[in-house]
């Protein structure tokens, strides 16, 4: 009987504990009517009661606080999905805004030119070291022909159509080493011809020695050689050599349009007669081919 008392003495004291408080809790006046006695039985019990219900509100404050918790939680995920639309339908109208802008001064370019147009956007790009050409999404059935002449937002030339396909097309870029363009300083009217050169630049050459050509002037197409009409952009002067020797000048040129960033174009539908095959064509390239007619 002593080690069953042993075992179960700490639950049986408070279990004793928890009978006193409530016997006394339950025989308390009411505080006008409390007696000597009442007062020192309140006295002692005082400190057990508070041993009781002490663990309890422990208790009850813990769970609390992890109820309030869950909330918050439940809380910040809604916020969080909340922000993250907002930021998607942000996103979503800046695109529209600036796709609403390139049309804007698509159609003001329209006007000043007196071209007419299909904006395309560039499916692929291969600017490697042997090829500058791009995808685009526009081809035979949207009127396309090799020939037509391409550019960006802002006039500035991208290249010519070089192949066509009923829903797709191949752009020669400026850049490539195929590429030929008749051009001239808008300044001092110095014609030449801007090549093909590096991975993002060209070169004016065949401009006379003598000719006035500095650093940041700008130059047009000219209209000449069969495909561009005249007045588009191309670039800019970026560096001049000029030898004491020669009959030629050679600068390089900075093009107005970034191709590794080139997202959308527009293809001029003015398509004008095709320099001879044998000047541009590869026999692995397969430019200058015309779509089979559907």
């Amino acid at each position: 009987m002593g080690e069953l008392l042993s075992r179960f003495q700490y639950s049986l004291t408070y279990l004793f504990l928890v009978l006193v408080c409530v016997i006394t809790t339950a025989s308390q006046e009411a505080p006008a009517q409390l007696g000597p006695g009442s007062r020192v039985v309140l006295e002692l019990t005082f400190p057990l009661q508070r041993m009781v219900t002490l663990p309890v509100e422990r208790v009850s404050g813990v769970w609390s606080r992890y109820v309030n918790l869950v909330g918050v939680a439940e809380e910040n995920r809604r916020l969080r999905s909340a922000v993250a639309k907002l930021e998607e339908e942000q996103l979503q109208l800046g695109e529209a805004v600036v796709s609403a802008l390139r049309f804007i001064e698509l159609e003001d370019l329209r006007n000043r030119l007196d071209l007419r147009m299909v904006p395309a956007n560039v499916a692929a790009q291969d600017l490697s070291a042997w090829f500058q050409s791009i995808i685009v999404d526009q081809g035979a059935n949207a009127g396309i022909r090799p020939g037509m002449p391409v550019m960006a937002e802002g006039g500035g030339v991208v290249g010519v159509v070089a192949g066509v396909a009923p829903h797709a097309s191949k752009v020669l870029l400026i850049i490539d080493s195929q590429s030929h363009v008749d051009a001239y300083v808008q300044r001092s009217r110095a014609r030449g011809a801007v090549v093909g050169g590096s991975a993002q630049s060209c070169e004016f050459d065949f401009a006379l020695r003598d000719s006035d050509v500095q650093v940041g002037d700008l130059l047009l197409t000219s209209g000449l050689g069969a495909v561009y009409p005249k007045g588009l952009v191309i670039g800019r002067i970026a560096e001049v050599e000029r030898k004491p020797f020669g009959l030629f000048q050679r600068a390089r040129v900075e093009p107005k349009v970034n191709f590794r960033q080139l997202e959308e174009v527009f293809l001029i539908l003015d398509q004008r007669e095709l320099p001879p095959p044998d000047a541009f064509q590869r026999d692995d390239d397969g430019l200058w081919l015309q779509a089979e007619e559907p």
